[in-house]
C-alpha cells in the first residue's frame, strides 16, 4: 500500500490524528482494543469505543492494556493498544516477550510521545523501544498517514509477525487535518487460539530457540525498510542544503525550507541506512531533524554518513519552523548547543497550565496542591 496515492472516495472528513488512528482501526478489521488513558493519547480509545463491531475496554494499566490485545492476537484477531509515551515503560514487561513470541492477529501499539511537555512529567523519545524490543516503527506526519501507516501496521504485524509500533506525538493528535478514506478490509481474523508451548511459554528452554528467529526478522524488516514507500525522497530545487526528517518534523522542515530536498521517513526503524547515505551524496549539507533525541544521528554517523543534527538544534521541544531557521542559519552558541531561547520561540502565549482529564480520579489532589 502506498500512503501517499490518491484515494478513491467521496468521504473527505476533518478530523483529528487520534480520530483518524480510531477510523483505521475500523477500517482495518480490528476486532480488539484497549488502552490506559494518558495525554495525548486518550481520545484513541474512545473514539473506538463509538464502533460496535470492536471490543474495547480501558485497562488497569498500560502492561495489563497490552496483554488484553496479545491475547487478542494470539487468537487470530487484529488488536491495537493505545498509550502515552510513559505507559510504554509499563507495558515494556509485556512488550519484551512478545517480541520473541510474536503476533498472529496484527498487533498494533500506538505510542504518543508529548514533545514539549505539554501534559508529562519528562519528554521521552519511544522511538528508542523499536530498538530494544526489535520491533518496527512507524512514524506519521499528518492526520491522513496517522490513518494510513496505522491501516499498514496491521498488514505489516501479519506479515512479518512481529507487534508494530506506531509513533505519533501531540502535534499528530491533537490537530486536526483532512482526512481521505479508504475501502475497509474484508480480512477477517485468523484460526482461533492454537495450542503451542514452544512459541508461547517463553521458559529459557524455548526463548533461546526465538532469538535467532528474531535476529533474521531483523535483517528481514531492514531490507523492509530500504524498499518502503514510506521512506521517500521529494526533490527540491537546491543542492546546497538538504533534510533527513521523521514525523510532524517533516511539517516543520517543508515550512521553513520549501525548496530544499527532503528524505522522509515513514518507516523509521529498521533505519534504510543506505537510502540515506544516497541522499547524502546529493546535497553539500545534510541536517537531520528528529524529535527529541539523537537517535537517527548516532546511528548514521556511526554508519559514516556526513550530516548535521544536535549539534545545531535543540535537544528539547519542538523543533518549530523558527527554531529551524534561527538554529540552521547560524545562531547557536559556540559550544555547539542551541540557545536557550531557541527552544522556546514560540510566540508567548495566555498561561495554560495543564489539568486532569474530566472525572479523573487524581483531579481532586492537583487541585489541592495548587
Amino acid at each position: 500500500m502506498n500512503a501517499r496515492s490518491p484515494v478513491n472516495t467521496d468521504k473527505r472528513l476533518f478530523v483529528s490524528g487520534n480520530e483518524a488512528i480510531s477510523l483505521a482501526a475500523r477500517d482495518a478489521n480490528v476486532k480488539v482494543a484497549s488502552a490506559y488513558p494518558g495525554t495525548p493519547s486518550t481520545e484513541i480509545l474512545e473514539y473506538i469505543s463509538q464502533y460496535s463491531d470492536i471490543y474495547s475496554e480501558w485497562s488497569i494499566n498500560e502492561k495489563v492494556s497490552l496483554e488484553v490485545a496479545i491475547g487478542a492476537s494470539l487468537a487470530g484477531s487484529r488488536a491495537l493498544c493505545a498509550m502515552k509515551h510513559v505507559g510504554l515503560n509499563v507495558a515494556s514487561d509485556a512488550l519484551m516477550t512478545q517480541t520473541l513470541i510474536g503476533a498472529i492477529g496484527g498487533l498494533v501499539i500506538v505510542v504518543a510521545d508529548d514533545v514539549g511537555l505539554s501534559s508529562s512529567q519528562n519528554e521521552q523519545d519511544s522511538r528508542y523501544w523499536g530498538r530494544f524490543a526489535h520491533v518496527p516503527v512507524l512514524e506519521p506526519s499528518d492526520t491522513q498517514e496517522a490513518y494510513a501507516f496505522t491501516r499498514l501496521a496491521f498488514d505489516l504485524s501479519e506479515q512479518y509477525q512481529v507487534p508494530v509500533l506506531v509513533r505519533v506525538t501531540t502535534r499528530i493528535c491533537h490537530v486536526k487535518g483532512t482526512l481521505e478514506l479508504k475501502e475497509p478490509t474484508t480480512a477477517e481474523p485468523k484460526q482461533g487460539f492454537v495450542k503451542d508451548p514452544t512459541r508461547l511459554v517463553m521458559v529459557p528452554g524455548n526463548a533461546k530457540h526465538r532469538i535467532p528467529m528474531m535476529l533474521e526478522r531483523d535483517g528481514i524488516l531492514t531490507e523492509a525498510a530500504e524498499q518502503s514507500e514510506l521512506n521517500w525522497v521529494e526533490e527540491g530545487e537546491c543542492s546546497d542544503l538538504g533534510f533527513v526528517v521523521s514525523g510532524v518534523a517533516y511539517q516543520h522542515v517543508k515550512e521553513a525550507y520549501p525548496d530544499a530536498p527532503v528524505l522522509k521517513l515513514g518507516f523509521s526503524y529498521p533505519v534504510a541506512v543506505e537510502k540515506i547515505r544516497a541522499s547524502s551524496q546529493t546535497v553539500e549539507r545534510l541536517i537531520l531533524v528528529e524529535e527529541v533525541e539523537p537517535l537517527l544521528e548516532k546511528e548514521l554517523k556511526a554508519e559514516g554518513i556526513a550530516l548535521e543534527g544536535k549539534s545545531i538544534l535543540p535537544k528539547q521541544g519542538e523543533l518549530t519552523p523558527g527554531v529551524l531557521k534561527k538554529a540552521i542559519e547560524g545562531e547557536q552558541e559556540q559550544s555547539g548547543e542551541a540557545k536557550p531561547e531557541l527552544i522556546a520561540a514560540a510566540q508567548e502565549v495566555f498561561p495554560r497550565p495543564p489539568t486532569m482529564c474530566v472525572a479523573c480520579p487524581h483531579l481532586g489532589g492537583l487541585l489541592h496542591t495548587v
